[in-house]
């Protein structure tokens, strides 16, 4: 892998830890970024209570919950509301008669309804006429709120009320309390707590079986979620309509509370009714558990049961509540399915709920759950993205939000838990933002850092290939199979004494250049320039599995380019130049080495010095490149003259050297015809048959006058006198470097 700065990973790793807490922080925030958080917190408790229902669609249970609509027809056929309460009364009759067994009003009457008599009282003195003509005992015959009442005992009816936040204002009478607080709970007990009310007439609720308040909760984003079952005024708690619904419904009005103490205070954990039981938040609130769009219950048109138009036993045992779906009457509400939601049917939802499944909750544990999630999330991510490509990383990313999306799925649609998970899915989002800019980042400086370290050695090709995939390449040191080269200016001491320091920096970059270009075009690595002398490599940074061949290709084109560089310079008057080579090919210690002050991109080892002694012998032999039997081996593509058995200065162990001709496909029958005499000279060289060999030498010499056959000559004249051991194997030491 490459790392150019091993520490790198813990910079966003801590960044990333960071994070996580700065987000746990914001999600405990019920201000600023916080907010934020818990209005993506509400589209996916949104988005998971639609799936929840795909997945498993709700029915309302087998009571009867009929939802009576002062609906637009309602209003264009009995006038316009608020309607007067003799035909609220004249409803009620209705619905006794049709054998609804309670109803309950989403609607508060705190406000009496003015008697026709003292209107028509009022406008005879405006004129100036005596009120003694009007009879007083018409006077019950025309009063609205004396009929309504007459027709509340007809059935149980529960009355809406209305808590404010008005300190002070008390209009009307509420219900009796459902609960009384003990001198404990008025200090200690957390409840949502209202200073004010508007409640129905006094005459009205005495009258009415009970009453219950309509009053909403919307959360931020003005949507229904989740509604009060209690709200305390002064040191009583009084019901919603929905409870109180349930209690006129049952004939029990005792409730139990469920309470948890967290630290000084108790909070309500659940509101137990009988034999039901409902989960709440700390705040005494209820999920509400919509079972689908609106129009989920039954609905009839109002005028419908006024007029007499609705089927027998339609209503017969059934909990009735009065609401409107006018959109006039601005009682539609925003809830997760729909925006244009009726009121009245989020009372009927509740009271459903409590009769048959029950609620799903936010339990008491949960800021403990969620703080445990994002601490493991945001160790996992900041920990393990910084070590992932960002395909991976991405990619971990996304499994991680899946699984907690499903796991929070599961847990709503199975245990029918709300636990949120924004503050999460956030810390994902940021975490993997945040590794993908820091790869991005790192990648460029590992771009720039590779560009501004290899431009120099390989070529521009090479190092688009290792920009696209920086991580693979490192400076580290590293032990690799390689092949190095050496090149060297022959008698460049004499040619140098004959130039100018101007011509001879001349003469060196313009042969440096199109040398340096060759060995780029055979994707080779320059390591260095020392004087007249090229050192390169083949297999580094680059991975090359014919770094032999391509050396030697390299090589063998390097001697052409200099042969018309010759020539080009005997033109503009200067010295001709000649150049040797060495290759060989073995394991050598590549990557960046050097001081604190300078450093470089080279090669070490045994089989790098080798390959420079090979440079220096081949003057002495009279060729222009020298291999080692190493180079030899990993080259089968080219055709090789063997030149000798060497022991260099320095080294115990003999080496095979050869010079390379060509490649092998290209070779012709004189060449191959030259170098099998030379095998058999060679052979008759070795057991010391030296009459045999030397008549084959001596025709090789003559015949293609290569300065190696004219050693062996000079040897064999050497050693024919001489006595040699039996373990001879014709190794020739050499004596310098």
């Amino acid at each position: 892998m490459f790392r150019f700065v091993s520490s790198g990973r813990g910079l966003p790793g801590l960044t990333g830890i960071a994070i996580t807490f700065l987000i746990i922080l914001l999600s405990l925030s019920p201000k600023g970024m916080g907010q934020w958080i818990q209005r993506l917190d509400y589209l996916l408790y949104d988005w998971r209570f639609a799936a929840g229902l795909a997945l498993e669609p709700q029915t309302t249970g087998g009571q009867p919950i009929v939802i009576l609509d002062v609906d637009e027809r309602s209003l264009a056929t009995e006038g316009r509301w608020p309607w007067s309460r003799f035909r609220l009364a004249e409803l009620v009759d209705r619905l006794a008669e049709a054998g609804a067994v309670v109803t309950a009003f989403d609607v508060v009457l705190s406000e009496p309804e003015p008697n026709p008599l003292d209107e028509l009282q009022q406008r005879l003195k405006s004129h100036g006429e005596g009120s003694e003509e009007l009879n007083e005992d018409w006077r019950p015959l025309v009063d609205a709120d004396a009929r309504f009442v007459e027709s509340l005992p007809a059935t149980d009816v529960v009355l809406g009320n209305f808590f404010l936040d008005e300190s002070g204002v008390s209009v009307g009478a509420l219900p009796k309390p459902v609960y009384r607080l003990s001198a404990e709970e008025i200090n200690h007990l957390v409840v949502i707590t209202r200073p004010g009310y508007a409640a129905p007439l006094t005459e009205l609720q005495q009258a009415a079986a009970d009453g219950g308040f309509v009053t909403t909760l919307n959360d931020a984003d003005g949507a229904i979620r989740r509604a009060p079952l209690l709200i305390r005024y002064g040191n009583e708690l009084y019901p919603s309509l929905a409870l109180a619904t349930l209690t006129t419904y049952l004939f029990d009005r005792v409730i139990q509370l469920e309470k948890a103490r967290i630290g000084d205070v108790e909070v309500i954990r659940g509101v137990g009714l009988g034999n039901m039981f409902a989960r709440t938040d700390a705040s005494g609130q209820v999920i509400v558990p919509y079972r689908g769009g609106r129009k989920t219950f039954p609905y009839f048109s109002a005028t419908d049961v006024l007029q007499g138009n609705i089927p027998d036993g339609a209503l017969e045992g059934a909990i009735v509540l009065v609401g409107t779906s006018a959109i006039g009457l601005a009682d539609l509400r925003t809830m997760p399915l729909e925006t244009q939601y009726p009121g009245v049917e989020v009372h009927a939802t509740i009271i459903d709920a409590f009769l048959n499944d029950g609620f799903p909750y936010r339990p008491e544990w949960e800021a403990g759950a969620t703080l445990t999630v994002l601490v493991l999330l945001g160790a996992l991510l900041s920990l393990w993205l910084p070590s992932l490509g960002p395909l991976s990383a991405v990619l971990l990313s996304t499994l991680a939000a899946a699984l907690l999306v499903a796991g929070n799925l599961a847990l709503w649609v199975n245990y029918r838990l709300d636990l949120p998970v924004a503050a999460a899915l956030i810390l994902a989002v940021s975490l993997t933002m945040l590794n993908l800019g820091w790869g991005f980042t790192r990648e460029n400086r590992s771009r720039r850092l590779l560009k501004g370290m290899f431009d120099q050695y390989v070529p521009p090709a090479h190092i688009d290939r290792m920009v696209k995939d920086p991580d693979a390449y490192h400076f580290t040191g590293e032990s690799k199979e390689l092949s190095v080269l050496f090149s060297d200016i022959r008698s460049f001491t004499s040619i140098s004494e004959g130039l100018s320091a101007a011509d001879l920096k001349a003469l060196l970059n313009s042969y440096f250049t199109p040398v340096t270009k060759v060995i780029f075009d055979h994707e080779g690595t320059i390591d260095k320039y020392v004087g007249d002398m090229v050192m390169a490599f083949w297999g580094a940074p680059l991975d090359d599995e014919r770094h032999a061949s391509h050396a030697i290709a390299a090589a063998l084109q390097m001697q052409q380019v200099t042969r018309k560089l010759s020539v080009e310079f005997v033109q503009r008057g200067w010295p001709q130049v000649a150049i040797g080579i060495g290759i060989n090919t073995g394991l050598m210690n590549v990557g960046d080495m050097g001081s604190s002050y300078r450093r470089a991109y080279t090669v070490l080892g045994d089989a790098v010095n080798l390959g420079s002694r090979l440079e220096s012998l081949t003057k002495f032999y009279g060729v222009e490149i020298l291999v080692s039997e190493f180079t030899r081996e990993q080259a089968g593509d080219y055709l090789f003259r063997f030149i000798d058995r060497i022991q260099v200065k320095g080294k115990e162990e003999a080496v095979d050297v050869y010079e390379p001709v060509c490649l092998a496909a290209d070779a012709g029958e004189e060449l191959l015809t030259e170098l099998d005499d030379y095998s058999r000279a060679r052979g008759f060289y070795l057991q010391q048959q030296w009459d045999k060999a030397s008549v084959l030498f001596t025709h090789l010499a003559q015949a293609h006058g290569a300065k190696i056959y004219h050693i062996y000559l000079e040897r064999i004249a050497e050693l024919k006198d001489q006595p040699l051991p039996g373990d001879w194997d014709g190794v020739y030491r050499h004596t310098s470097k």
